[in-house]
């Protein structure tokens, strides 16, 4: 290997190592300072490593705010399972059925995506309190859905587009209904790009902050709320809103390692024509 080419992979690879390192070091700096006692956060020079794994803070940001994480994990599953239940069919339908304007009904459910979720928060609240749904579980339920269906249809149409559609008339010819088709031939064909929808849909949901905060008063808050509650007029529990974004973090990371190459396999599946 020639000393230029040589010169050029070692400064490609320095500029991958810093950038790198600009997005993983907030995330290491959370994650210490989570263990950190309040006089170690505030100690000068700083303190980059604790001194021992304190986890005061851990216990009392669940003690206090346990019911708003459960309100998260089951927020998310709840989204996620509707989501899939809706979309998938309906991706599936666009991608099998010939239809007159499809393609316009695509680009339309697209579009529905581009809409910040803040252009639609009057309508949503009031919405919400003319059909007492606010603050409540099945309210969140439908905004997380509406606001993430669309993109769970658009992703799982480029799943479905790539099926052989001799597997489908095959199954057809067999006897089977469209129904059977769908559950038995087309969602087993692509179970990677489903996990794919899945897992981005969760994330969605685990991370979402504007719905919650101005479609929640108290009992249906979630655990993202409450990390925006560290911070007073007077005063900021650093240790502790290191520690709520600790919690925030793990199920995502959990989640993103263990299905990682489900996810990489649905992507380049859909990806390839």
């Amino acid at each position: 290997m020639s000393a230029n080419r040589l010169w050029r992979r070692g400064a490609l690879f320095a500029v991958a190592a810093l950038v790198t390192f600009a997005n993983v070091a907030p995330l290491i700096w959370i994650a210490l300072s989570a263990f950190k006692t309040r006089l170690e956060m505030f100690t000068l020079p700083p303190v980059w490593i604790p001194s021992r794994l304190f986890l005061g803070n851990f216990t009392r940001v669940l003690e206090n705010n346990l019911p708003y994480l459960t309100n998260s994990i089951l927020l998310t599953t709840l989204t996620t399972v509707g989501v899939l239940l809706l979309a998938i069919p309906a991706a599936f339908a666009l991608a099998v059925f010939p239809m007159r304007g499809k393609k316009d009904l695509e680009m339309w459910i697209l579009s529905t995506r581009m809409m910040p979720p803040i252009a639609a928060a009057v309508p949503l609240f009031l919405a919400a309190r003319a059909l007492s749904l606010f603050d409540t579980i099945p309210g969140l339920v439908i905004a997380y859905i509406g606001f993430n269906l669309s993109f769970a249809v658009w992703l799982s149409l480029s799943f479905f587009r790539q099926m052989p559609h001799e597997v489908l008339e095959a199954a057809r010819v067999d006897g089977a209904s469209w129904l059977q088709v769908l559950t038995r031939v087309a969602v087993p064909l692509n179970r990677g790009g489903i996990a794919t929808v899945a897992v981005f849909t969760a994330i969605f949901s685990w991370n979402e902050l504007l719905l919650p905060l101005f479609l929640t008063s108290g009992r249906a808050k979630t655990f993202t709320v409450v990390l925006t509650e560290f911070q007073g007029q007077t005063n900021t529990v650093w240790e502790q809103m290191a520690a709520g974004a600790a919690i925030q973090v793990l199920p995502i990371v959990i989640l993103t390692f263990f299905v990682q190459r489900t996810i990489v396999a649905g992507i380049t599946m859909g990806a390839v024509k």
